[in-house]
């Protein structure tokens, strides 16, 4: 992984590094407010016992701040002390190699005490890398801990992000924040993040350019991605088959039913046809006889009538 080496301004100087005409000149591709310069390990005080040097540049520290987080450092650090005490050094230098000036000032930002500096989404994106290969575990939790949740609170699809398209470092640029995270979990060997990213590919709607075109993510996670959008894609198809599936048989029973009507309604037309002819004046006596039948009575109706007659006839 790699970044914009930080450049501190000189401590001296009484000028604005945002104004200055000579920074700006020497600084040409300078934008935005600069980095800090007050943080402790910039600079050799009376607790620095090892210097670290990453792209040329020195970073102050006690060892006991990267020795006591990570069991890596532990046993690199003690290696370099040991040399340091055979040459009648009074500090141990190490240089490292492969990494990034401006990862290592994230790292002992976190790290170190004098700082009380939080994880940000940014600093999680190139610690989570660095926390995995010096094995500092608590890190590592942060930091899978911060994307996730920045993953979930952003838009997936691009459709939805605000802004200009232009602006690609946004906040709400879902698709690029995924590919991100998901390089970050690559490098990082993140279970927890690498899971989460998973998951959001799998939705139709999220771009896989990038994704193929990208020479930093693995092709076993690549791999991975694409299986997991093929069962996602497969899983909807079977469940809109099994949908078309039940609206076809309920038609079917419908069809059916709208038959079996008709069927009936035709056999009694003809069966009407056979009885009184084709002809429709001709009424069916039936219909003409239930006609005259009065509404349903009590089952005494009849027997009161005929007690009533009887005694109306009677002298």
């Amino acid at each position: 992984m790699s970044g914009t080496p930080f450049i501190p301004f000189p401590q001296n100087s009484s000028a604005d590094p945002k104004s200055s005409a000579s920074y700006h000149l020497h600084h040409p591709h300078h934008r935005g407010p600069k980095e800090p310069t007050n943080l402790p390990f910039l600079k050799e005080d009376q607790f620095t016992d090892t210097i670290l040097v990453l792209e040329g540049k020195k970073l102050y520290i006690n060892r006991c701040i990267l020795g006591y987080a990570s069991p890596y450092f532990q046993r690199l650090l003690d290696s370099a002390h040991k040399t340091a005490i055979a040459e009648k050094k009074s500090k141990a230098e190490v240089k490292i190699s492969n990494k990034s000036y401006t990862e290592f000032v994230d790292l002992l930002t976190y790290l170190h005490p004098g700082t009380g500096s939080d994880v940000t989404e940014k600093m999680a994106l190139r610690l989570l890398p660095l926390a995995n290969e010096y094995e500092i575990a608590p890190l590592k939790e942060k930091c899978e801990k911060v994307l996730i949740g920045s993953l979930r609170k952003t838009p997936a699809t691009p459709n939805v992000s605000k802004g200009s398209p232009t602006f690609k470092h946004r906040k709400d640029n879902g698709p690029e924040l995924l590919l991100k995270c998901i390089k970050s979990a690559d490098a990082g060997s993140s279970k927890a993040l690498l899971e989460e990213c998973v998951r959001i590919f799998s939705y139709q709607d999220i771009p896989l350019k990038d994704l193929k075109a990208s020479t930093e993510i693995s092709d076993q996670v690549k791999a991975r991605i694409y299986e997991n959008r093929m069962e996602n894609t497969s899983s909807k198809m079977s469940k809109l088959a099994s949908e078309l599936e039940k609206e076809r048989s309920e038609k079917e029973k419908l069809r059916s039913q709208l038959t079996d009507r008709h069927v009936t309604a035709t056999k009694s037309r003809m069966s009407r046809i056979t009885r009184f002819g084709s002809d429709p004046s001709v009424e069916d006596p039936s219909d003409q006889i239930m006609a005259q039948v009065p509404p349903a009575r009590h089952h005494n109706y009849h027997s009161h009538r005929l007690s009533n007659a009887k005694a109306n006839n009677d002298p």
